[in-house]
């Protein structure tokens, strides 16, 4: 798999929060009998998550996000 670089994933990252604002102006238009219909948002949202953690590891390189923790008591029964 290519290596993507941080200015890539910072590109990806802002193209797919355009289309976030681009759908909350619809979800389909057409224009002289051509029709456009764009990505649901689920799909949108989904694609903001991945890249935005790609930006943060890239940004953050070695540093990942913390596990949560249980603590617990052995016993005897």
């Amino acid at each position: 798999m290519p290596k993507i670089t941080l200015e890539e994933a910072r590109l990806n990252y802002q193209t797919w929060r355009a289309a976030e604002l681009a759908l909350a102006t619809g979800q389909s238009y057409s224009i002289a009998g051509r029709s456009l219909t764009r990505v649901d948002m689920p799909t949108i949202l989904e694609r903001i998550r991945y890249w935005g953690r790609i930006v943060d590891e890239l940004e953050n390189p070695g540093k990942r996000r913390r596990k949560k923790t249980r603590a617990f008591t052995p016993f005897d029964i």
